[in-house]
């Protein structure tokens, strides 16, 4: 008896590592997790577009030049984190596709209003490269600049002492979101 007890609580555990392991199998997809980790919904990046209202912010970032600006749209971290009951918790984990975990505090997510960028503005060399249209305002992010999921921050209001102390708050290919209880 001990035997199939054992048995069966292995099967259980990799039955959930397996599980949870498939929840961020696709860096285009953004998992809400809520108590005890359990899955509340995933978003691919088509829904994260039409679920809700995107945003635009224009800024820098711990990575760009001095005065060098990029706009990016994507919906407020706000909205997502209080459509799925997350905005009562004091912080929230970010997990990146490489398991980076970052912990960012609810106050700061209300005080900074950063977004999960999903797309970026078309700049003149993306028209002569092919991938805008001439008449295409945004391009989706690509891997190469943080996407397809990337939590930006408007950098200009963000405390001086912020950069680069709180550089972790800048998550890349973004897959996962969790209260921390």
């Amino acid at each position: 008896m001990r035997r199939e007890t054992f048995l069966s609580a292995v099967s259980g555990l990799l039955a959930f590592a397996s599980t949870a392991i498939a929840a961020y199998s696709d860096p285009s997809i953004l998992t809400i997790e809520g108590s005890q980790r359990t899955v509340s919904d995933r978003y691919p990046v088509e829904r994260l577009r039409s679920d809700f209202k995107n945003v635009e912010i224009e800024t820098r970032t711990p990575w760009t030049k001095e005065g060098e600006a990029i706009s990016f749209r994507g919906p407020r971290i706000a909205d997502v984190l209080l459509k799925h009951g997350l905005d009562s918790a004091k912080s929230v984990q970010f997990i990146a596709y490489d398991n980076f975990t970052s912990e960012i505090l609810l106050k700061e997510i209300q005080s900074y209003q950063p977004i999960f960028a999903i797309d970026r503005a078309c700049v003149s060399a993306d028209v002569r490269a092919g991938r805008c249209k001439s008449d295409q305002e945004f391009t989706p992010l690509s891997p190469e600049e943080q996407g397809p999921i990337f939590l930006v921050w408007p950098y200009d209001q963000l405390p001086a002492e912020y950069v680069p102390a709180r550089n972790s708050i800048w998550v890349w290919f973004v897959v996962a979101v969790r209260p921390v209880e």
